[in-house]
């Protein structure tokens, strides 16, 4: 999970649109569902468990993606009001 992490911040250094917070959203959901997805398909029920698991993590994905999102806006937003005064 943090190889992921490092590069979505490589990539979002060079690409400013992965900063706006429905990238945010959209990666971790995305991130969510493949991860949830190979897990149930390579340790658990197989095939017959993967629609019970997309809707799981869907749901649980979206809405870790939506709290990363508003963190990382507010400290955004902090961090160069910071900036802005110096």
């Amino acid at each position: 999970m943090l190889a992921v992490i490092a590069a979505y911040l490589v990539l979002a250094r060079r690409f400013r649109f992965l900063w706006h917070p429905l990238s945010i959203v959209v990666a971790v959901g995305t991130v969510s569902i493949v991860v949830s997805v190979l897990g149930e398909l390579l340790f658990r029920g197989g095939w017959i468990g993967v629609p019970a698991m997309l809707r799981r993590s869907a749901i649980g994905g979206f809405g870790w993606g939506v709290i990363i999102a508003l963190v990382v806006w507010a400290a955004r937003r902090i961090f160069r009001g910071r900036t802005k005064r110096t």
